[in-house]
């Protein structure tokens, strides 16, 4: 038998929803209190359970106080065509009232235009306390024994729970710069974009930017820190397949993308969290990304296979022949060896030494350094020098305050101890054909070849693999009885 549901079951359930995790209720009370302009937002952890978020912002009306934990209540919007223009964190006017049906939930707050503040205590959705209070300005949130009244969901909170709410907060204090965060004793001052993922992620990323896409990347990442993996639609937090796909398709390691459009052309309301975005027109955002993604933006010629690279009137092929391929071997001879060479190491060397001459010329553009790198007085200046690296001289040592945008911080490290520049390396491997996968001719084979004579080194690819096995002539010729 169908029976309709009464109210305060429909609540329960829906706001088991909202209130997740500890680390849900974390993001809920941050983005009320950057709805309510705060200027700096402090999130007190004790323990998954018990934590406090406090702020600046404009504050709650004493009178209003109980509207703000009941159900569906906002200020945000009041019919579907404010909906349509929204452009804050919340608007569904339900986070309050879930978390105080799970937790007991002290609210203190004073409304700006007001004299005296207010304290509403709620638990498990009963009201405990309800009285004015003299307060200094903003909003606190105190959440205490979270899921108290429902000890499976309590149960069954992760280990690492504490960490991914200090994750949620740093995802939105990415996300707002111009608001200072503390995450207990770890502070985030107002500062620039860059500056703000710097302090948080301790990694520097290249920028792109182009129309309604600010686009922060990296190339190259530290494995034991791990990849930084992020989407922003309008200052939120999202996961989007379809973007992380395409980024995964241009071989961006890591990543941190801003999208800022119309609220008009987007939909939040798909999923209780919040956490995933429809997009009115996807093709666009793709297409645009694809646009930004292509132009330029290794700061090296973008070449899949020979066919792209300048051409030339004559080649010098020197003494060796091609005989033939497949799609992962060439076969070339010189009259004394056979020699069979993995195309795609072949063409990585090409790459790595094409690279290399476009920084001696100063082909790349600059990045600037977060913190400057160091050096004493060495003859590796010299070499970092020919590589377009523009070393100054700061007394009795040597300073870099900028890299060409291709070399990494890592690089300078490497090439110091003498290995090749990883990040340069890493280029020259990712524009490289890939063996098996696509069908390169005999005549861009050729033309592969001829470059690849003119490379100093001719053994290894920049990752130290053999490029070619050989094998005599005279061999094959002893095995067959023809000598």
């Amino acid at each position: 038998m169908i029976r309709r549901l009464n109210e305060k079951l429909i609540s329960k359930i829906a706001a088991g929803q909202i209130a997740v995790s500890p680390s849900s209720v974390v993001k809920e009370l941050i983005e009320n209190s950057l709805d309510a302009n705060a200027s700096t937002v402090t999130v007190l952890i004790n323990s998954p359970f018990n934590f406090k978020v406090i702020d600046d912002g404009e504050g709650i009306p004493f009178k209003e106080l109980p509207l703000a934990v009941e159900r569906f209540s906002t200020s945000k919007i009041e019919n579907l065509e404010d909906f349509l223009k929204l452009r804050t964190y919340g608007f569904r006017g339900e986070a309050l009232h879930a978390i105080s049906l799970f937790s007991r939930l002290i609210l203190k707050s004073r409304y700006y235009m007001e004299e005296v503040g207010g304290i509403i205590v709620v638990k498990g959705g009963v009201v405990e306390n309800y009285e004015p209070i003299s307060f200094s300005s903003g909003t606190a949130v105190v959440v205490e024994d979270l899921y108290f009244n429902v000890p499976v969901r309590k149960k069954g909170v992760s280990r690492n729970e504490k960490q991914k709410m200090k994750n949620v907060v740093e995802d939105l204090a990415i996300a707002n710069e111009a608001v200072a965060f503390k995450i207990n004793s770890i502070a985030y001052p107002v500062s620039s974009k860059i500056e703000r993922i710097y302090r948080i992620t301790g990694k520097e990323f290249e920028l792109k930017e182009k129309g309604f896409l600010t686009l922060f990347y990296n190339t190259r990442f530290d494995r034991s820190s791990g990849r930084v993996k992020k989407v922003f639609v309008n200052r939120r937090p999202v996961i989007s397949k379809e973007i992380a796909e395409l980024l995964r398709k241009h071989h961006i390691e890591e990543y941190i993308l801003f999208i800022e459009l119309s609220p008009s052309e987007i939909d939040f309301n798909v999923s209780p969290l919040k956490d995933k975005v429809v997009f009115r027109d996807l093709a666009n955002v793709l297409q645009s990304l694809e646009s930004l993604l292509n132009k330029n933006l290794y700061f090296l010629p973008q070449f899949k296979t020979v066919r792209k690279v300048e051409e030339e009137t004559s080649f010098d092929y020197g003494s060796l022949k091609l005989i033939g391929a497949d799609e992962t071997v060439a076969i070339c001879e010189d009259g004394k060896y056979y020699y069979f060479f993995d195309i795609h190491l072949l063409h990585e060397r090409v790459n790595f030494e094409m690279i290399l001459e476009r920084l001696k010329e100063g082909f790349f553009e600059e990045k600037r350094l977060m913190t400057p790198i160091y050096l004493d007085n060495s003859p590796m200046v010299v070499k970092l020098k020919r590589l377009g690296v523009n070393v100054k001289r700061d007394g009795k040592r040597f300073v870099i305050s900028s890299l060409p945008a291709i070399i990494s911080r890592e690089d300078i490290e490497d090439i110091l101890n003498g290995k090749e520049p990883e990040s340069v390396a890493s280029s020259a491997c990712k524009n490289a054909i890939k063996s098996g996968v696509e069908f390169v001719s005999k005549l861009e084979i050729e033309k592969l070849v001829a470059l690849y004579m003119k490379c100093r080194e001719k053994r290894v690819c920049p990752h130290g693999r053999p490029i070619f096995y050989r094998i005599k002539k005279r061999d094959i010729l002893k095995k067959l009885g023809r000598l």
